[in-house]
């Protein structure tokens, strides 16, 4: 299976949003989608910085929804 976390290339392990940071998560799950993995892709998005229950179900519905969008077959 593969870890969805975006990051901005900090040495901390800021697991954002995917989409957030500077990494290629939309290029990575569009080659994940392209090829013959059939393994399962798990959103690992930190919300610890969230203020509140509905800020933290909104960055997990948003994590979702890029992985739906990019991971599309």
């Amino acid at each position: 299976h593969v870890h969805l976390a975006d990051s901005t290339g900090s040495p901390k392990d800021e697991h954002l949003v995917p989409g957030r940071g500077t990494q290629p998560c939309a290029e990575f799950l569009h080659e994940v989608a392209a090829s013959s993995f059939s393994g399962e892709v798990v959103v690992e998005v930190s919300t610890r910085k969230a203020a509140d229950l509905q800020e933290r179900e909104a960055d997990l519905l948003e994590a979702l929804a890029f992985a739906r969008e990019h991971a599309a077959r």
